[in-house]
């Protein structure tokens, strides 16, 4: 019975040898199928083909526009749309490393206001907006403000 659940060479379960074949098998079979020929399909003729030729676009999904943004659009919609998504995704990655820097310990130099608090003395994420620590209403304010003035005449398409 005890061969039944071991394997001879170690005391490691049948079980897991298994699984861990199956495991490899399958992984062999996906990475076959990555260089089988990719199957031809027939293009349809719709509005969005206008956008087939685009960067991004990829087989076999071809170009993806879920929310039907673009079923009527021009190719200078289509590129205010790839502008802003471009604008919008940097934004995301710039709040992104304002949220994980202080987290590891990493701050602005100086004092935030002029009563002498360092930016260290309060705290990161939602608890610097919202916690007993917080910042003052007011420098939310300004971070807004900043953000504002930012969006409206610093980061313009200028293409």
């Amino acid at each position: 019975l005890e061969c039944l659940y071991f394997s001879s060479i170690s005391h490691i379960p049948l079980f897991f040898l298994f699984k861990m074949k199956s495991t490899i098998f399958a992984s062999l079979l996906a990475t076959a199928a990555a260089f089988a020929p990719a199957s031809q399909t027939a293009s349809s003729s719709t509005a969005l083909n206008a956008f087939e030729g685009e960067l991004g676009v990829q087989p076999p999904i071809g170009f993806w526009d879920p929310l039907r943004l673009l079923a009527d659009a021009d190719q200078e919609r289509f590129d205010r749309l790839r502008y802003v998504e471009l604008k919008h995704g940097r934004i995301c990655q710039l709040a992104f490393l304002g949220n994980i820097l202080p987290r590891a310990g990493i701050y602005l130099p100086g004092n935030i206001d002029s009563a002498g608090d360092a930016f260290s003395s309060y705290p990161a994420g939602l608890a610097g907006m919202f916690g007993p620590d917080r910042i003052p209403g007011i420098g939310l304010v300004q971070i807004v403000l900043f953000v504002g003035l930012l969006e409206v005449a610093v980061m313009k398409d200028i293409t």
